[in-house]
């Protein structure tokens, strides 16, 4: 999502009530209950400041060494916070595109990214510096060709990153490359503009593209055998047109996709379609929070985090395969679209970009600036 400060201003003016013109302000919206919204689900322990303007993506996470990294896709930086100090430690700035899906790699200490020229590069985890990068098919810089997610295969040092193409376009693909070598061994075409929500099998045989391209109405599930990489089942989405993210519960064969539904950050709500890996059936489809662009399993507790952009985080519950239930949802931030549980820590991390808090009299004018910061929640059973 290519995002810039003018635009973001004006997204964040959508959410805020009498922000078009001098019409009457509208009555004040309820006061959140933050012991009714988060009890039992997640609870804030931390509040960390970052440097960023403009969205931020997604998240990775060094466990033993207790780092996360936060790709500042507006910025072209890379963010290091240190979890033990609680404060940022580091920003590797000026990258060669806008960076959208890392991955920490433990056994070469490197975080490799996609960025939005058409490359993937490895970041040092010593030193914070770019030491390696692939050009993708089409070379630096290729007209309409922008890496957006990704997903990767620890085992064969795979990273299939998902390229997006734009409306009309069919020639999305998903472009494989060795971590290793840092090379390019493979594209898979897609048939497709908007290759989203990319889950990965842990066997490393299976990839699941949630297509964001509507077609007929609906969207589209295309099951990627990796061995053969090549596209060997489409499924429709039935009930959660626009998908930008999902999950995978490989034990049950269940794979949770989160979609957009109208495409856009502000709509409401959004969708959480849970399907069968095996079948294709969508098993359940349940209204959750707009603009999804994160949704993971968290196999211990049977929870699914669906991270939206409008001010709050959906937590469910799988109650079996077969069902599914909304346990509550977490206040955020606006357009606070990314995040990341990390089950050995018990954590969620959620980054929230800058943004404008309306207040009384919700005039135009009437508002604060909340700086950009990362939240900090821990499980609570």
């Amino acid at each position: 999502m290519k995002t810039y400060p003018a635009l973001l201003l004006a997204l964040l003016m959508i959410f805020i009530p009498g922000a078009h013109g001098q019409q009457s302000p509208p009555p004040a919206p309820p006061p959140l209950m933050p012991m009714t919204t988060m009890s039992g689900l997640l609870r804030l322990v931390q509040t960390i400041p970052l440097p960023t303007e403009g969205y931020m993506d997604h998240l990775t996470v060094d466990v033993k060494g207790q780092r996360l990294f936060i790709t500042g896709e507006a910025n072209r930086s890379l963010v290091v916070v240190g979890l033990r100090e609680g404060k940022v430690i580091h920003e590797t700035k000026s990258l060669g595109g806008n960076p959208r899906k890392p991955f920490y790699l433990p056994d070469t200490n490197e975080i490799w990214t996609d960025l939005g020229d058409n490359t993937l590069v490895a970041i040092s985890g010593t030193t914070y510096e770019v030491t390696k990068t692939v050009e993708l098919t089409g070379g630096r810089g290729a007209a309409r060709r922008t890496p957006d997610n990704g997903a990767y295969d620890p085992a064969r040092h795979l990273y299939y990153s998902a390229i997006v193409t734009g409306t009309g376009n069919t020639g999305g693909s998903i472009e494989i490359v060795d971590t290793k070598a840092a090379k390019l061994v493979g594209s898979i075409k897609m048939n497709g503009s908007d290759p989203g929500g990319t889950s990965i099998e842990p066997s490393g045989k299976r990839l699941y593209v949630a297509m964001g391209d509507v077609v007929g109405g609906e969207s589209h599930l295309k099951v990627v055998d990796l061995e053969k990489r090549a596209v060997v089942a489409e499924w429709p989405i039935t009930g959660g047109p626009a998908p930008h993210a999902s999950g995978l519960d490989a034990v049950h064969h269940r794979l949770f996709v989160g979609s957009r539904v109208k495409g856009g950050h502000q709509y409401e709500p959004g969708k959480l379609v849970v399907m069968d890996t095996d079948t294709g059936k969508v098993i359940q489809a349940l209204d959750s929070v707009g603009g999804a662009d994160e949704v993971q399993f968290d196999a211990a507790t049977g929870r699914i985090y669906f991270v939206g952009t409008t001010g709050t985080l959906a937590v469910f519950k799988q109650m079996d395969p077969d069902r599914y239930q909304l346990l509550g949802k977490v206040p955020t931030g606006a357009l606070a679209k990314t995040g990341l549980w990390v089950p050995e820590l018990k954590r969620m991390y959620i980054a929230v970009p800058k943004h404008l808090v309306q207040t009384p009299p919700y005039g135009a004018n009437d508002h604060i600036v909340e700086e950009a910061h990362l939240m900090v929640f821990e499980y609570v059973p």
